[in-house]
């Protein structure tokens, strides 16, 4: 005589290990979708601080005629000038706070002043970072600038650089 308790129920180890690749699978494809969004916000945060700083940029150079840090042609620290330019505009109240670059970003200032106005140039001061999640590009994306045929910000060479010009 069978007794309904002496069938098993349950799963068996196939069906289990099929649910949890299914699983790894889907979870899988949302983390590559993840992170493809946060270099996204990362981007877009760079390019929002950027635009902000610049505003800033433009107010002093409306008050004073110039813009902060200006440097011989061809010297850098590149990021230890931003920090010094926005350091300068918070204390004239240009700017808030000194903007501070998300992961796998670099925030990088130049102020070439009129320096290259004679070997035909454009000049002024630069603002530029790499975004990550942007195809490389010569003409870059709306509201980057490239004023230069090579290095950063070239119109010649296709790249991933954000310019943000600010022009004497």
């Amino acid at each position: 005589m069978h007794s309904v308790f002496s069938k098993k129920k349950g799963f068996t180890l196939i069906e289990l290990l099929v649910v949890i690749a299914v699983i790894s699978l889907l979870s899988s494809v949302v983390f590559a979708s993840l992170n493809s969004a946060r270099a996204k916000a990362r981007d877009a945060k760079a390019i929002q601080e950027f635009r902000q700083v610049s505003v800033a940029l433009a107010l002093y150079f409306d008050k004073y005629g110039k813009y902060p840090n200006e440097i011989p042609v061809g010297s850098s620290p590149w990021e230890i000038n931003f920090n010094s330019m926005t350091g300068q505009l918070v204390a004239e109240n240009f700017l808030a706070a000194v903007p501070l670059p998300p992961a796998n970003h670099v925030y990088r200032y130049v102020n070439y002043g009129n320096s290259l106005s004679d070997i035909g140039q454009k000049s002024g001061a630069l603002l530029v970072t790499i975004l990550e999640a942007t195809q490389p590009s010569t003409t870059g994306l709306p509201g980057s600038c490239r004023p230069w045929n090579a290095n950063w910000c070239s119109s010649t060479t296709s790249s991933n650089y954000y310019c943000i010009c600010n022009l004497y």
